[in-house]
């Protein structure tokens, strides 16, 4: 059985704002009880822009919306006036069923669905399920040694060292094309760029690593002593636009002929991780499609390079808690990689025995800083419904609402 690190890394949708509660602006959220986080300036298509929070405190949505370009307001307006673009926030990307949140929010809070305008999904692995380094497959197409199917258009990112050329990132697409491919290792976007606490999290939910500070994985060395291994994550990724209602087009340029293929979009193919690994194998047989290169032979009579085998039952990971961006103490995390260090070399027993207890307390303490809230989401949801009763009625009784709310028949979302 395969374990799948399997996960929506963009969903936004297109969507118009129902006339009653007309405008959805980020007063309408707080008198829902929200905690809303405005920009001050909006974007170069909407006014304005701003985050809704969900019940754990942390940014759930982004929300835009008031088009400066509407039909009928402006000089040749393109938008509908009651157009928004609404977005999960990267994080809420890795909950169990981020489609279905955004899906619920958009039906409890008056927006009507129009399009899903983007998204992304991913799948991370340190090695292919035939057993091959990425790195290695990655340094092989540029020899040249594979051939891609399908999307000519190439960028790719690496080092040119003396002794030859590291590649790390490479992306295949025409930019005007629905769907974009993308082939890069995550690892390193992480520790060079932005770290993100709740992938690392995944991955050690996933077996990807046995520690997701130091991004290692334990192995026994030949004399049989546990040691803890360097492991570099890779991510395969698609990005997929929907340019006309609930529909994306699939392109197959690897005949003289290009031709598309129509493919329904709505949010629920996105439901579950196991929807989510279907629509990724679908993409990736079309897109992620590599041939041994074979001179004077055409592309599509040449062998197969087999990378991904889906015919194993996949495993899925489950978060109860995702991890937010705030970071461990930096002194706590150097004093945690150099003691895990010295553990690894230490002969003396008692010393051993010391170390990893100080070496737990400190992963609990930085695992700690970047985890939720204490508080329950059903103590979250009666807070705000409190506050969102509060607003409306100046004069309620708030012992009594709260007594109300406890035997309300309603079911809430754990999220809001």
């Amino acid at each position: 059985m395969i374990s799948r690190c399997v996960n929506l890394d963009w969903l936004e949708c297109y969507c118009l704002e129902d006339a009653i509660g007309y405008p959805h602006d980020a007063e309408f959220f707080r008198r829902a009880g929200f905690r809303v986080i405005e920009r001050e300036y909006g974007t170069p298509v909407y006014h304005e822009m701003f985050t809704v929070c969900g019940v754990d405190d942390q940014p759930l949505i982004e929300i835009r919306r008031r088009p400066k370009s509407a039909i009928g307001q402006q000089v040749n307006g393109v938008l509908d006036p009651k157009a928004c673009h609404v977005r999960l926030t990267n994080r809420t990307c890795y909950f169990a069923q981020p489609a279905v949140i955004m899906q619920l929010f958009i039906e409890r809070y008056g927006l009507h669905f129009q399009r899903i305008s983007r998204v992304d999904v991913c799948l991370d692995f340190s090695q292919f399920d035939y057993g091959d380094n990425p790195a290695d497959v990655m340094s092989r197409y540029f020899r040249h040694k594979y051939t891609k199917i399908n999307q000519t258009n190439i960028s790719a990112h690496g080092a040119d060292l003396w002794d030859g050329r590291i590649w790390n990132s490479v992306s295949w697409g025409n930019p005007k094309s629905m769907v974009g491919t993308k082939f890069y290792n995550k690892t390193m976007e992480l520790r060079e760029k932005s770290d993100k606490p709740y992938i690392r999290q995944a991955w050690r939910a996933a077996g990807l690593v046995d520690d997701e500070f130091t991004l290692t994985k334990a192995t026994t060395d030949d004399a049989g002593h546990t040691v803890m291994l360097p492991v570099e994550v890779w991510r395969v990724e698609f990005s997929v636009k929907s340019g006309t209602r609930k529909w994306f087009v699939m392109e197959n340029n690897n005949t003289r002929k290009v031709t598309l293929r129509s493919i329904r979009h709505t949010l629920d193919m996105w439901a579950t991780r196991e929807q989510q690994l279907t629509m990724f194998a679908s993409l990736q047989d079309h897109y992620f499609h590599f041939k041994h290169y074979e001179a004077a032979k055409r592309k599509d009579r040449c062998r197969d390079k087999l990378l991904f085998n889906w015919n194993d039952v996949p495993q899925f990971y489950h978060i109860e808690n995702v991890a937010t961006r705030e970071q461990a103490d930096p002194t706590d995390a150097r004093l945690y990689r150099l003691l895990q260090q010295y553990t690894e070399t230490c002969i003396d027993s008692q010393v051993h025995r010391a170390c990893n207890v100080v070496l737990a307390k400190l992963e609990e303490s930085m695992r700690r800083a970047s985890l939720n809230r204490p508080w329950t989401n059903q103590e979250l949801e009666l807070i705000r419904l409190l506050v969102a009763k509060r607003w409306s009625d100046k004069t309620s009784d708030v012992a009594q609402d709260k007594r109300d709310i406890e035997t309300s028949q309603l079911q809430f979302h754990d999220h809001f």
